[in-house]
Parts: C-alpha cells; structure tokens; sequence
C-alpha cells in the first residue's frame, strides 16, 4: 500500500549531537537523492556524500543510505542523511527539501514510518508497538521484551491461534457443503473436536502472557497493614526520599500515596495506602475504601506488620487478610515485619504455613536489599527469555475473544445452530486480528501511531 507522497522527518532527537539524520519515504525519495546528493547512491551501501542546496553550493556532508524499494523499513523508497547534529543544519537540510520544485514532500506524522511499514505489511501491529515501547523503555527487562516483541514473540501466539479458528472456520463451510451433496457428516463431533482444540490454544496464550508477557506500565506494588505499622516509611526507604510523613500517630496516610521505583532494573509503582482498621472518621473511611480498592487491582501486596506485637496477633492479621482477598485476582503476597530493630531476632525470609514473611527496619534500613531482592526474584521468575510486551490493549482483546468463545459454546450446547456458530468464530477472528493489524479501523491506529516520535 505505497502512499502518494513522501515524507520527511529527522530520525534523531532533536537538539546538539555529533550526528543528525534525516530520514526520507516515498516514490520521490530517488529525487531527493538527485537534487540533493546529485545522483541516486548505491543501495544498502553507506556512501560519503556532500548535501548541495538549490544553487549547488554545499550545505553540509556526511553518510547517504539508499534503501530501495521493498527492501527497507517502510517497503518503500527511503534515502537516509546523516549529517551534523547542529539544529541549524538540520533545519536548513529539512527547508531544502521540502522546497523542491515539482515534487510532494512533507513533514512525517508522529509514527508515519512505522505505519507505513505496518501497513505495506513489513510487521505487523503487535511489532509496530513494540519499537514505541523499545524507543520508550527505562529498565532492561522492558528493552529485551520489546525486543522480542519486535522480533514476533508475542505475534506468533496470536497467529498460531488465528489459524487454529481459521481452520475451525474451514471445516465448518466444507461440512456445509458435504449437506447439500446429501453426504453423512457428524457436525456435532466436529464442532466439539474444534471447540477442544481452541480452548487448549487460548489457555495456553492465557497462560503465556500471565507468566511470559511483561505490561508496560510499571507493576503495582502495594504498601498495606494495620496503622502505625511503618507503611509510610517503607516507601520513604524502598524510593530513597521523604515521600510519605511519617508521624508515630496511627491514621497519618489518610489517601493514597504513589511513587515510581527501578528497583535492579524493574519499574515499580509503589502504592501507600491508609492503614486498614475500624473508624469513625469519616475522612478516614474513605482513605480505607481507597486502600482496598488498590489492593483489589495490584500486582503485588506488601502487608507491613508492627513486628514487636506478639506472634498470635501477627498470625491473626495474615490469616485475617488472605481470607479478604481470597476472591481477589493478586499475584503475590508478602508480609512485612517492620521494626525489627528493635528485636533481638534474625532480619530475613521466613515461610510459614505457605505464607512469605521477612523481617526489615524501615528505620535503619537493615533487611530493605532483601526485600528489594525478593520483589526482583518474583519477576525474573517471570522473565524467562520468552518475555515480551503484551499492551492492555492486547489482553483486552485476548478476554473478549475468549469471552465470545465461551458464548459460542454455550450457544452450540443450546441451540446446535451452524449459522450462530459461524457468526460468533468470524467475531473472534475480527477481535484476535486487531491486535496484530489483520483487522483494524482508522481510529484504532490513529490512536496508535500518534504517540510515536516524529522520526519513527
């Protein structure tokens, strides 16, 4: 799908470097090069140029890139200029031109070249997405999950299960045809044959983004517990900063608190929250109503305990607490025993009745690297090297596919008919193609594409 005009932007950021480049796309990038260069350079080969302005006087010199079509980022035409990183040359490079005679050039759209790419099929969306989260990234697990997102990691999950329902899709309209010739076809076992061999691809996709998929936001780890337990200061420590005041009054926090962490390369976002009791106040039963709405959509509880109170009292609060949110959908847990200092006890891990408790000083900071150390095993234990970039907008997609699914079942078991079969599987393949492209409306990748940098 080779667009009608072609398009500039500069591919490096923007300001003071050593080097800038210019990227070009389209049928009338070979022009560029001619004007601009005096003649088309060899493809895929990096050839010193001088970079001429209308009147052939040399505005400034450097590397040319001839990338012809197919064969390059876009599928189209592109001729690469790396010149000097002053912003002045840039701009006087980027007015030459745009203001040549004759030919439709214009400034790019935030992402155009990735659209374009993505849509004269050189990836697909799930790839297009992960060069804004790869350009965007700030640990290293989010850059060698792009990475692999980019590579086809994540895509080939979703086309292994386009093709199981494409097939699914295939037997159908054949059994329809083998009716009309009179033949014998048993589509009940057909359809449940099918129906199994779906299910089983998307438990497995299910499966593979809950413990293979990295979200790009940051993973929501919550600060909860009884008052005065040392909440406020396990995050003033855990972000290096007086984030929180810390009073010895019970109810200080009273609203929730958040704070983004690298803790050893894995973004956090560390959620404070009112300290969980029995209250009067008004202002403060809304700070609580907040804290277990937090709770309810986190990746990871910290439930911080006042460790000098005694052993049946620190039973009661986490057997007490794992009943409240037996219904909830929380990865981990972890109970905190702050004030351990003071303590003649061991600071450490301990695991009790399958329950993970390990004793810090939010205070003197003893105990801190070991809990840093544990949130960071229970990720890596995550990132294998199958780790990817799965977007919100994927999983959404993932949970109505598989909700459609589980409508056409029922419907199957209730009415046995062929046609609201095939309606709910071409549903299913609509949704599961929105995620990688095969399906998608203008809205959709304009909302995409417009958080993407101008060079890309």
């Amino acid at each position: 799908m080779i667009q009608n005009e072609t398009i500039i932007a500069q591919a490096t950021c923007p300001g003071k470097s050593s080097v800038g480049i210019l990227r070009i796309s389209g049928l009338h990038a070979d022009q560029v090069a001619i004007n601009v260069l005096g003649k088309v350079p060899k493809p895929r080969f990096a050839t010193y140029s001088k970079f001429f302005d209308k009147n052939k006087k040399v505005l400034d010199e450097g590397i040319s890139l001839w990338f012809p079509a197919p064969f390059s980022l876009t599928g189209e035409d592109v001729l690469e200029l790396q010149g000097h990183g002053s912003p002045f040359i840039m701009d006087l490079l980027m007015k030459r031109i745009l203001c040549i005679k004759n030919l439709k050039i214009r400034i790019a759209q935030p992402g155009e070249f990735c659209q374009r790419a993505f849509l004269n099929g050189k990836i697909d969306l799930i790839q297009a997405e992960a060069i804004d989260e790869l350009i965007n990234s700030e640990t290293e697990s989010v850059v060698r999950a792009s990475l692999n997102s980019l590579h086809g990691g994540f895509s080939v999950y979703i086309q292994e299960l386009i093709k199981e329902l494409i097939e699914f899709r295939t037997n159908i309209e054949a059994s329809i045809d083998f009716s009309e010739e009179n033949i014998s076809f048993d589509f009940n076992t057909l359809v449940i044959s099918n129906f199994e061999k779906l299910n089983n691809k998307f438990s497995k996709i299910k499966s593979i983004i809950s413990e293979g998929s990295l979200i790009r936001e940051a993973k929501k780890i919550a600060i909860v517990g009884p008052p005065n337990a040392g909440k406020s200061s396990l995050l003033n420590i855990l972000s290096s900063r007086d984030r929180a005041i810390v009073t010895n009054f019970p109810g200080t926090t009273r609203d929730v608190l958040y704070e983004y962490v690298n803790i050893h390369g894995i973004s956090c976002e560390i959620i404070d929250t009112a300290g969980l009791r029995n209250t009067e106040d008004e202002i403060e039963k809304i700070g609580i109503q907040r804290s277990w709405e937090i709770i309810k959509n986190s990746d990871h509880i910290l439930y911080v305990m006042d460790k000098t109170i005694n052993l049946e009292d620190q039973k009661k609060l986490s057997i007490q607490f794992m009943e409240k949110i037996s219904s909830y959908k929380i990865q981990e847990v972890t109970f905190v025993l702050n004030k351990n200092d003071l303590l003649e006890d061991s600071f450490g891990i301990k695991k009790i009745d399958n329950l993970l408790f390990i004793s810090v000083s939010a205070l003197t900071g003893q105990g801190i690297d070991t809990l840093k150390k544990h949130l960071l095993n229970k990720e890596k234990d995550k990132a294998k090297e199958g780790l990817f970039i799965a977007r919100r907008r994927h999983i959404y997609q993932i949970d109505l596919s598989y909700r459609e699914f589980l409508k056409a079942q029922k419907n199957w078991t209730k009415y046995k008919n062929i046609e609201l079969l095939a309606e709910s599987l071409s549903i299913i393949n609509k949704l599961l193609g929105e995620i990688t492209g095969e399906f998608t409306s203008s809205d959709l990748l304009k909302r995409i594409f417009s958080t993407f940098c101008i060079g890309k």
